[in-house]
């Protein structure tokens, strides 16, 4: 059977793949990879992504302002533009949005700040989040868990976190996002223990080309693609004892669920 992925989290705006995107659609489509939703995190990748999305029935955006980048976060501008572009019908998420302590490319008082003022946004257009966290999981979790009441729902994308973490996610309505960190035979090794813990119906699949290419892929490429999905599928397959067809089904499924990918956000142009 053929697969029908839906891959969560791809910079296709990046510099590695913008210039190549008609050829990187086109193999992500061969490979079943028939869905991609291209991570904003930043204003200039929030517009591009969002243009890619109008031009191509394939793809859907998010919009968001990355932790690394919130020292330059202005609360008044930026969350007017943020709030005004997450209305529009291609855009199916805020974020990426939360906190990295690991490298502080900000202040984690401007973090904080900036993770908040999104997480109203989210509250305000009706839209679900995606997540970043590292090195940062207390604050992280209690700052997200005093807003989640107020907003339709979130993925906690790229998860690396123990299985503790994973189960107070799960706790809180988290959807989970797996990369190729799950195919890493160092970095993943605790994260494939814990992947069969995530129930059928909070896992979804994602690459976040360019980065973080599965290491099972030999000769491993450079540039992570989105054709490069099924390996993150059949690794989390393997660890779950499950179907690679399984995998497929219900992450699909609940890619589509949780983003509202319906007639109603239909290309039309």
């Amino acid at each position: 059977m053929p697969l029908n992925l839906i891959d969560i989290g791809c910079n296709l705006t990046s510099q590695r793949l913008y210039h190549d995107r008609d050829l990187i659609i086109a193999d992500a489509h061969a490979a079943g990879v028939h869905t991609q939703i291209l991570t904003g995190t930043d204003p200039d990748s929030n517009q591009r992504a969002l243009e890619l999305a109008n031009q191509y029935s394939e793809l859907y955006a998010t919009a968001g302002h990355h932790p690394h980048h919130a020292n330059e976060w202005q609360p008044h501008s930026h969350r007017a533009a943020l709030q005004a572009l997450a209305k529009a019908p291609r855009v199916v998420a805020v974020g990426e949005m939360g906190l990295d302590y690991n490298r502080n490319f900000a202040t984690p008082a401007n973090q904080r700040r900036c993770f908040e003022d999104q997480l109203a946004i989210a509250a305000t257009v009706d839209k679900p989040i995606f997540l970043h966290e590292r090195d940062a999981y207390d604050d992280f979790i209690s700052i997200l868990a005093d807003a989640l009441p107020e907003l339709t729902g979130a993925v906690w994308h790229c998860f690396t976190g123990n299985q503790a973490q994973l189960e107070r996610a799960i706790e809180l309505g988290l959807y989970i996002g797996i990369t190729g960190w799950v195919c890493d035979p160092k970095r993943g090794e605790d994260l494939r223990r814990i992947v069969a813990y995530i129930p059928d119906d909070r896992l979804m699949l994602e690459t976040d080309a360019p980065y973080l290419t599965p290491k099972n892929l030999q000769p491993t490429p450079r540039t992570n693609e989105p054709q490069y999905l099924t390996y993150v599928l059949d690794t989390v397959a393997e660890c779950r004892e499950q179907s690679r067809e399984h995998v497929a089904n219900i992450t699909t499924a609940n890619a589509q669920r949780f983003f509202n990918l319906n007639e109603s956000n239909e290309h039309s142009g």
